[in-house]
């Protein structure tokens, strides 16, 4: 069994077609306008009942047919590569010997329910849907009749709708069963075409409204190539990881469909019809979720009036406010802030309100851990502009209060501690010795030749008696290899602070990388990466530490080979420039120096990199040209001193040498004419004796006015765009700043960071367990003449005058 899908036109658009037209068309005008339905009804119960299972009593389909049925379709519409076979197994179709045709009472399909549903994630499964109009029969997107009257949306086919559910109740349930608009139900199509009458005609009639629409046309644009199927349940596995684009992404139940088109009145009677407004789609998300993605902030009012929870969280582990803070929907966030908000006093134009943080700060209020899905993470770490606008008001308030807690405290913590290892590495690099000293080899030389027989001819040598003694052990031990110098750490006093140094450095970073390795297992690694990344400073800081710690095996491998040294120098080059960056990691949190910070980073991000792309194409081809017309102008120069015999090592005016002897060697003298040094290139240019030299001097002159002129000047344009944007907002700072304070606070463990949230936050009236930010505004309202003071233990409230309530107010306020 198979819906028709091919190009051949289905039986079914005799009946009504896709303008309008078919059998019935006329027959529905005549029934309106004349008032008489037995016509209509003659064929209803000939034409159209032969098209139905059962005469339209429906029919039990198994699930894995019609699963089988739409991922044939998707594939049929992917390539060769891109195509998904169903995953799971269908199991034993139990209706496979039952005559369906005899059975009439409802209750088969109640008690079929019962014996073969079961819960797959949380979700209730059936393993069959009862089908009223043929499989054979329908249209080439899986539509039966009513759906295709629903379609044309005219006073005619409304009413033929009418007919056809008053003539086969069942109907009024039949769904497409196409990849694109599978699930898709006549109240779906309804509230689509913002027929609030078929609305409330179809609930009459028994209409689900709890009915998921799974098709692709509904489906997030982002998510639609990871759609696949299993022959276990009904709905549609998609990829959790999305950003909920696309217009058409709805919510699958017919709820979420008034929600999301905006209708006040369908959503209103859907709920009377018991709609749940908590139900969640594919993605977990309720109609709350759907009116944050479209930004419907009067729909979410009204949903949360009809009994919508605040506080269910998605499959990715976001409530709505915190999906309101990812999308950076200001609107509706402030919105549902309000909405979640406790007012804990009034005076006047002043009000004190509590903000619950269970989802707004990173610190879970039950154990101390970090929740990456908060208002805050997903803010600070969020990749557009419009973020930005969150850190006025309670996110500043929030991070304010943590950087007086203990972000300061840890930041100079850290601060000492890196100055400690820069001190010790300096020091230990400062003091290195790049060879034995000659001089103890020769006295040690010296010694070995010179017999000494008497403690007068140890004084004459001008040595103490410890210096003798020293050497005297030195010559009967193996001596150490040139290009192992750096284990002599007996050679003076420097080497000896070189050997603390060296020791103090390993251990420093010894203790670091640990408490690196316990910051990332106690908090993952991916959500530890998360943070670490945003500061490249510090990343490669973090690099470093594995560098010192390399450099042990390349010390000990200078016995086998002098290369080792080299690596080992090498390596600590690098370390001192690397380590010496993450100076700027301090930096950020300066307000007078942070924005300077990250104009570098965006320069270089941006702005060189990008400039870096072109310069390279137009520096590598101008390269190549050079090199070509110097090896030239070589040649020119040999047969000049051939045919006027003299020599390569022959002095004269003019004489040529070719400064470009490899490509590489062109390509470094390229880069150093375009920043201002083309003295020697050009000297050596206008000497040159081919005949291909006024071609090269064009050639510089092209060079000099599209690489050192245009570009370099078009470089200058854009950090100065950037220098400017940067330093008009200084909310980007904020944002610089946010991320040092959740990284410091990563670094801590949760007990401490449970203590920390216990100083900058209350309890929320009774409940000891949720915690509360306490923000005193000026409210623009009215002022009040009284003073209302909320009772936390109960639902009164107490008025008193404005003088007899100073002292109360003062003694809250030192509470609070």
């Amino acid at each position: 069994m198979s819906f028709n899908s091919s190009d051949v036109p289905s039986t079914l658009y005799s009946l009504v077609d896709e303008q309008g037209g078919g059998i019935l068309s006329p027959w529905i005008k005549y029934a309106r306008s004349s008032g008489d339905f037995s016509i209509l009804e003659e064929y209803l119960d000939t034409a159209v009942k032969s098209y139905l299972y059962n005469g339209g009593k429906g029919k039990l389909v198994p699930i894995s047919q019609l699963v089988t049925i739409r991922n044939k379709q998707r594939n049929a519409m992917l390539g060769a590569l891109r195509r998904k076979k169903g995953r799971g197994k269908s199991g034993p179709n139990i209706l496979e010997h039952i005559d369906q045709d005899a059975l009439s009472s409802g209750d088969f399909l109640k008690a079929l329910k019962v014996l073969d549903g079961g819960i797959i994630k949380g979700r209730r499964s059936f393993k069959y849907r009862e089908l009223v109009w043929n499989m054979d029969q329908r249209g080439r997107l899986g539509e039966n009749l009513l759906h295709v009257c629903m379609l044309l949306n005219t006073a005619d086919m409304n009413e033929l709708v009418k007919q056809m559910v008053l003539k086969f109740p069942k109907i009024v349930n039949d769904i497409f069963l196409s990849e694109e608009y599978y699930g898709l139900s006549p109240l779906h199509q309804a509230i689509v075409n913002e027929n609030l009458e078929m609305v409330y005609f179809l609930c009459r009639k028994g209409a689900d409204v709890h009915q998921r629409c799974y098709g692709s046309f509904f489906c997030a644009d982002d998510q639609k190539a990871s759609r696949t199927d299993s022959l276990e349940h009904e709905w549609v596995d998609l990829v959790q990881n999305t950003k909920y684009t696309g217009q058409m992404y709805w919510g699958e139940y017919p709820l979420s469909f008034a929600a999301c088109t905006n209708q006040v009145d369908c959503f209103r009677l859907l709920r009377a019809m018991k709609a749940d407004p908590n139900m969640p789609d594919s993605n977990g998300n309720t109609v709350l979720h759907l009116t944050v993605i479209h930004d419907l902030p009067e729909m979410f009012k009204l949903a949360v009036e009809l009994g919508a929870n605040l506080h269910i969280r998605n499959n990715l582990k976001l409530t709505p406010l915190a999906l309101a803070a990812r999308l950076a929907k200001k609107k509706i966030y402030d919105l549902i802030l309000e909405c979640d908000m406790d007012i804990s006093w009034r005076y006047g134009s002043v009000v004190c309100k509590a903000y619950p943080l269970n989802d707004v700060d990173t610190i879970q209020e039950i154990d101390g851990s970090l929740n990456p899905n908060s208002v805050i993470a997903n803010v600070v770490y969020g990749d557009k502009v419009e973020h930005l606008e969150f850190f006025d008001g309670l996110i500043e308030e929030v991070l304010e209060s943590k950087w007086q807690t203990f972000g300061k405290k840890q930041l100079f913590m850290s601060l000492a501690g890196y100055i400690f290892f820069l001190t010790v590495f300096y020091l230990a690099f400062m003091t290195r010795n790049a060879h034995i000293l000659k001089s103890n080899r020769d006295v040690e030389n010296s010694i070995i030749e010179t017999d000494f027989s008497n403690f007068s001819d140890i004084l004459s040598t001008g040595l103490s008696l410890r210096e003798y003694l020293a050497i005297e052990r030195s010559i009967h031990r193996e001596e150490l290899p040139d290009h192992c110098h750096l284990w002599n750490y007996s050679s003076g006093p420097m080497q000896l602070i070189r050997m603390i140094s060296e020791t103090l450095c390993l251990l420093a970073v010894a203790v670091r990388t640990f408490r690196d390795c316990i910051d990332a297992q106690r908090t993952g690694f991916s959500r530890w990466w998360t943070s670490i990344k945003a500061f490249p400073e510090k990343v490669l800081h973090k690099f470093c530490q594995l560098l010192v710690l390399c450099t042990i095996p390349l010390r000990f491998g200078c016995y086998i080979n002098d290369r080792f040294l080299v690596i080992e120098n090498f390596i600590v080059v690098c370390i001192v420039i690397m380590s010496t960056l993450h100076f700027l990691f301090y930096c950020r949190s300066l307000k007078f120096v942070g924005p300077f910070v990250l104009m570098v980073y965006k320069i270089i991000v941006r702005d060189m990199l990008r400039f870096m792309l072109i310069y390279s194409i137009f520096l590598m081809g101008f390269a190549q040209a050079f090199f070509i017309m110097f090896k030239s102008c070589e040649r020119a120069e040999v047969d000049f001193q051939e045919n006027n015999n003299l020599t390569k090592d022959s002095e004269y005016i003019e004489k040529f040498e070719n400064i470009m002897e490899d490509g590489l060697e062109a390509v470094m003298r390229m880069f150093i004419m375009s920043v201002g040094e083309f003295g020697a290139l050009y000297k050596n240019l206008n000497e040159c004796k081919s005949s291909i030299a006024p071609q090269a001097k064009v050639f510089f002159i092209l060079f000099e006015l599209i690489v050192s002129v245009m570009l370099l000047n078009l470089l200058i344009a854009m950090m100065t765009r950037t220098y400017e944007k940067i330093a008009e907002t200084e909310k980007e700072w904020k944002r610089q700043w946010a991320q040092v304070i959740l990284m410091l606070e990563q670094s801590m463990s949760a007990s401490e960071r449970l203590l920390s949230l216990f100083q900058y936050t209350r309890p929320i009236r009774s409940d000891k367990r949720r915690r509360a930010f306490v923000v005193k505004l000026k409210n623009s309202e009215k002022p009040n003449s009284q003073f209302k003071i909320t009772i936390p233990r109960g639902k009164s409230s107490v008025r008193l005058s404005n003088n007899s309530s100073i002292h109360v107010l003062h003694v809250l306020s030192q509470n609070t």
